[in-house]
């Protein structure tokens, strides 16, 4: 059984006005495969630092994260790659997983060419049908993705991370400034990966409802701190 485990694990910043910033303090989380936990919490209360440090673009001062037993704070840049097909992210500014130059269907075909053994025609129908899951028209498929509006680019970049099947997906507010019909098809297309691929995924938000709809459990963060965990009575 595959699972994240977060132990003690605290991340301080250089601080000119405070000496140092504690922007986590002593996190413990477990999250089995197949599990989907929502992270809540308001602006600054530390939740998208948790989620850098799950994806591996910081590393906490303190503390270990496990990934199927294995320390993903230790991982080289070179294991990270190997291991992209294991955990992917989205987060609210995807600028920095797509390529703006190159078109849509391009940046998705990437990610299937290097992260699957899908032959071209099976590539072409899972972008297609990954397309209709979120509403998008396949005309936008040819469209350099600087010219797609901050919506679209956010669903791509869910729909370029779900197209792999990871075992672990990481989203950062990713339904934040999204119209109801955008959003509604990005939480049916996680919920939709979650049941088919058993994708386990760390949910951050400050939305209560969306968190509900997504996710088994519920860490609530205040100023670096987990406050409360527990269950989703839904």
């Amino acid at each position: 059984m595959g699972e994240i485990v977060i132990q003690n694990v605290n991340k301080i910043y250089p601080s000119e006005i405070q000496g140092e910033l504690h922007a986590l303090y002593n996190i413990n989380i477990r999250l089995e495969k197949g599990e989907s936990l929502a992270i809540e919490g308001e602006s600054g209360s530390g939740k998208s630092t948790l989620a850098r440090l799950l994806i591996g673009m910081e590393k906490p001062t303190s503390g270990t994260i496990l990934l199927d037993g294995e320390d993903m704070t230790q991982w080289s840049y070179g294991t990270w790659k190997s291991r992209r097909k294991k955990i992917q992210a989205v987060f609210q500014d995807s600028s920095g997983t797509l390529n703006p130059a190159r078109s849509a269907f391009s940046n998705v075909e990437e990610a299937l060419i290097n992260l699957t053994s899908f032959n071209r025609k099976e590539r072409k129908k899972r972008i297609y049908d990954l397309m209709d899951a979120v509403s998008m028209d396949h005309r936008l498929l040819d469209t350099p993705v600087r010219r797609l509006s901050g919506g679209e680019q956010r669903r791509l970049s869910l729909l370029r991370a779900i197209a792999i099947e990871p075992d672990y997906l990481i989203m950062d507010e990713v339904t934040s400034g999204l119209d109801l019909i955008s959003a509604d098809a990005v939480l049916t297309l996680v919920e939709n990966a979650v049941k088919l691929h058993r994708c386990s995924c760390i949910f951050v938000t400050h939305n209560r409802k969306d968190a509900m709809r997504i996710s088994d459990r519920i860490a609530i963060m205040q100023n670096g701190r987990i406050v409360e965990q527990g269950q989703l009575i839904k």
